[in-house]
Formats: C-alpha cells, sequence, structure tokens
C-alpha cells in the first residue's frame, strides 16, 4: 500500500499513540475496525496499545490524516504498469 499521509488531528489520542500534527507518515496497511472505521497502520511509530480504560486499541482512524495526493496518483500509476 505505501500511502503517504499528513496527520491533521493528533487530539485525544489513545495511550502510546504517537502520531503528531503536521508530520507526515507512510500507511503500511488499512483496514475496518470493529466501529465501521477506515483504520490505518502507520509506519515507524507505535500501532497497538490500551486506552486509558484498558481497552486495546489498534492503528489509527483515518480521519486523523488526510493523504498527499501526488505520492498517492503516482502509485497508482505504477501498479496499474505492473499489473
Amino acid at each position: 500500500m505505501n500511502t503517504r499521509v499528513v496527520c491533521i488531528n493528533d487530539t485525544n489520542l489513545p495511550k502510546g499513540a504517537e502520531v503528531v500534527k503536521g508530520d507526515e507518515y507512510t500507511v503500511l496497511d488499512k483496514f475496518i475496525n470493529s466501529y465501521d472505521q477506515v483504520v490505518y497502520i502507520i509506519e515507524g511509530v507505535s500501532n497497538e496499545g490500551r486506552t486509558r480504560f484498558g481497552l486495546p486499541w489498534r492503528g489509527y482512524a483515518a480521519t486523523r490524516f488526510k493523504v498527499i495526493e501526488g505520492f498517492e496518483k503516482v502509485e497508482q500509476m505504477i501498479e496499474h504498469i505492473l499489473n
């Protein structure tokens, strides 16, 4: 996958989360969680932990990020050429 994103919301992160507003990251994987939210697994940061209530969390809500447009388009073109 390897989509590039920029964090646009780092408020109310669960305990152990490491993303910072304004920083760019690479998305290694994305999935739909049990709350029907799109979730990103981000390269180079912790992607798992426990909330302050002790509940497990995995990945970051995609709504916390904005896709960097040019990067995704180039990635799609490469995938098209290779397939």
